[in-house]
């Protein structure tokens, strides 16, 4: 049995113009594409995925866990840090409008939506699209590269973007040993990353992006074990640093990109069933928090921090 999809923003990746809603589907009046929509999830990515994924029963037991344990890191990084923040965020009469792109499991968007916050989310993996069945909120998800947004000008009051940034324009390899390259147009890829997002958020609006900092030697987030030790250097071409991030948007526009302490971001689980996580554990939190404090913010954006919060905003008086 079909049923009508409740109206929405969505428009043409290709061409930008609003889309027609019909059942189970989305038109372009202009270029006479059709996205089809299935579970109440519209799906732009053209068949095109950046992984392959047919059913959960080609799962590992360790996979499964992986995914469980996102599920808790996914309710943190909402409940503790984005839930909050945004929160505080004025929403001009209106719910705060708000787009977590490279949203995963999608959860985050079922929980921004019971703190009165219109939240949606993209991602274009076939795995996430599975997962998608069990939200509540699936009308306000879509399998769409972030390089192509279905969402017109200016539409939100805020863009959430975690993890995601350091995977643009890289080769990555996983096996026995991780290993990680960057492409030739790495730069490029990045800036057309940073250009869409800054695209689909309104002029006085936020971009927050969040990802390792390049600056900080120690990788725990990308290797063969979770919460690894990762040895790595910045002219590696994979972790981004505060001032190439800087360079990036100034390509774009007059944006200011403020550094902010991970501070209730970065939890460490993982890292902390490691012998040097259970050892630096506390002396990181501490630093972390001191980063919040008035004359030590600084800290947030250097070396010593491994991973950084950024908060992106066009200049006051900026066009």
């Amino acid at each position: 049995m079909t049923h009508e999809r409740p109206l929405s923003p969505f428009v043409c990746p290709r061409c930008r113009v609003a889309l027609s809603v019909a059942p189970e589907r989305l038109d372009c009046p202009a270029c006479r594409t059709v996205y089809p929509v299935e579970d109440g999830v519209a799906d732009f990515s053209g068949g095109v995925w950046f992984d392959e994924f047919s059913g959960p029963g080609e799962l590992s037991a360790a996979q499964r866990l992986g995914l469980e344990n996102e599920v808790a890191g996914t309710v943190a990084r909402i409940r503790d840090f984005y839930g909050p923040l945004l929160s505080r965020q004025a929403g001009g009469g209106r719910p705060l409008r708000v787009l977590d792109s490279g949203c995963g499991n999608g959860l985050s968007i079922d929980l921004l939506a019971d703190l009165g916050i219109e939240a949606w989310g993209n991602d274009l993996s076939r795995l996430r699209r599975w997962q998608w069945r069990e939200r509540r909120r699936r009308e306000r998800l879509a399998v769409a590269d972030t390089r192509r947004l279905p969402f017109p000008d200016g539409y939100f009051d805020a863009v959430v973007s975690s993890g995601v940034i350091e995977h643009v324009g890289v080769a990555e390899r996983g096996g026995e040993e991780y290993a990680v390259e960057p492409l030739p147009d790495r730069d490029g890829a990045r800036i057309g990353f940073l250009r869409e997002l800054l695209r689909v958020t309104a002029d006085a609006g936020t971009l927050y992006l969040d990802f390792p900092n390049g600056a900080f030697p120690i990788d725990f987030w990308h290797g063969t074990r979770p919460g690894g030790a990762r040895l790595h250097s910045p002219a590696e071409g994979f972790l981004p640093t505060l001032g190439e991030i800087r360079k990036y948007v100034g390509s774009i526009g007059d944006y200011r990109v403020r550094p902010l302490s991970p501070h209730g971001r970065l939890r460490m689980k993982q890292v902390g069933r490691h012998w040097f996580g259970r050892l630096f554990r506390l002396p990181v939190a501490a630093l972390l928090a001191l980063m919040s404090v008035p004359g030590f913010r600084w800290l947030a954006g250097g070396p010593l921090n491994p991973y950084l919060v950024l908060r992106i905003e066009k200049r006051s008086g900026a066009t």
